[in-house]
Parts: C-alpha cells; structure tokens; sequence
C-alpha cells in the first residue's frame, strides 16, 4: 500500500501543529509509550493482515502482530481504525504513535516518514478468475478491467504500466479489496492486481474462482510506519521485531495467517512500479 500525496501534507501539518500545540499524543520531544499505551492507526478491511471477524472484533496478521509488539515492549495497544486515504495525515497529526496496515516500503514513503524493517515479504501480483484466459503479463490485460484498492502501489502499478507496457486498459479503482475481490467475482472486473498476501489469501479462500495468474510484479517489503522525527522511537521498534523474528513469534503468525513463513530472508532492494 501507499498514499502519494503524503509528503506535502506532513510539512503542512507539521507546521500546524508546532503552532497550534495541538495533538493528542506524541511529538519528537516526547516518548511515545510514556503513557503505557501502543498507539495504531489501521485501515481495517486489508485481509488477512488487518479486518473484522463475524464479531466484528479486529483480526489479521498486523493485529496479532501489534499484540506481540506491545507485550514485548511491556504497554498496553490501542487499534485506531482510519480510512487508507487518511491514514498518513492522522499519523503526523499525532492521532495515533504509528501505521501498522501492510504499509509497503517505498522510497516516496521513507522521504517523509520513518519505517522500521520490513517485516513481510510483498509484491503485487495479478488476479484472475478461474474460469477466465488468465493474465500471466500486464499486455495480457490489454482491453480488459482491473480491479485495485485505492491509493495503493497497485493501484499505482496499474495505471503506470499502461504506459511502461504500451497497454491500454481500465482500472477501478474500489475502498476496501473485498469490494474488489467481490466484483471479480461477480464478473464486473477481470481482474485484479493486489499484494501478493491478499491475492494468497483469497485464492486460498476460494480456489476455484480466483487464482494467481503472473509472476510477482514488484518488490515492497511491509513495514511499520512512524513519524520522521520519531528515530529512537523506530530503533525501538526495529529491536523488538528483531525479537519477535529471533524467538519464533512472527514464523508463527506467519504460518496461522498465510500457510507459509514470509517473515524471513526477506528482500530489501526496493522495486517499485510507479
């Protein structure tokens, strides 16, 4: 996932709030988890990584792995959910300590924010029906309707390889991927490009609609997002993962969340389609 406009929105903010004084939790010159509480912005409809169960409680890959952070540095978590739109400028507007949402690692992103290590492995992928030609490329998508969540990479990616691949083709553009997963079902779309996670998820989910049909197309490891001036806050961060990595806990989520361990070895160099 990523929001382009971000950059410019955090020095605008940023200034307003040195001048105002407003705020309801941190800033550079104060300890994020001086008050016991883990504090999380997540757009809550990114399955498996961050959604709501039949009981509408919160579950996902990202949640059980915020729980593991907060009880590792010894506070409490408190789950902000935040439209994917807005979820940048809430976080320079001090409404929550950091992004924990399947946050792709992006240069653009790493401009303005801080982000710790990556903590999953990620790429986009494309998404076919099962009893649809798949598409193995992006020319494969010539004359055909894609389906992305809004203000991601992938939506992103979308629009950037018709020009990179000289192809013309529509993309809609949805809130939430269960939106986007419904109407490719539904045979409103033909396909989709998404992360690589979701697309495993869903395909798990029903294999015999929807199946991976390319290569992974990108490389954008998933991170937790903080503000640029929060840097001990993100060593902070940094240090915990690493415990969570060494002693077994992100295999572990890993393997409840996506049948496989996607939490080590992984890749750094940044591809990203823009």
């Amino acid at each position: 996932m990523k929001r382009k406009s971000y950059a410019l929105v955090a020095i605008v903010l940023g200034a307003a709030l040195l001048l105002t004084g407003c705020g309801s939790k941190s800033t550079s010159n104060v300890d994020p988890l001086a008050d016991g509480v883990l504090t999380a912005g997540t757009n809550d409809m990114y399955l498996p990584l961050e959604f709501r169960d039949e009981n509408n409680e919160l579950v996902g890959f990202d949640i059980d792995l915020g729980q593991a952070l907060a009880d590792e540095l010894g506070v409490e978590i408190k789950w902000v959910p935040t439209a994917w739109d807005g979820i940048f400028n809430g976080l320079n507007a001090n409404q929550y300590d950091i992004v924990l949402s399947g946050t792709s690692i992006t240069e653009e992103r790493l401009s303005g924010f801080n982000m710790t290590d990556p903590y999953l492995a990620n790429g986009i992928v494309i998404v076919s029906r099962k009893d649809a030609t798949p598409a193995k490329t992006p020319k494969d998508l010539a004359g055909k309707t894609v389906g992305v969540q809004i203000e991601t990479t992938a939506d992103y990616a979308a629009e950037a390889l018709k020009t990179q691949e000289n192809v013309e083709y529509t993309v809609n553009k949805y809130d939430a991927m269960l939106d986007a997963f419904a109407a490719l079902e539904g045979k409103q779309i033909d396909n989709i490009m998404t992360d690589i996670s979701v697309a495993q998820f869903y395909t798990t989910l029903k294999p015999d609609v929807y199946a991976i049909s390319s290569d992974v197309l990108s490389n954008e490891p998933i991170g937790i997002t903080v503000r640029k001036a929060d840097t001990a806050f993100n060593e902070q961060l940094n240090t915990a993962l690493d415990t969570l990595r060494e002693n077994g806990k992100l295999t572990e989520l890993s393997m409840k969340w996506f049948g496989q361990d996607v939490t080590q070895n992984i890749n750094t160099e940044l591809k990203v389609i823009e």
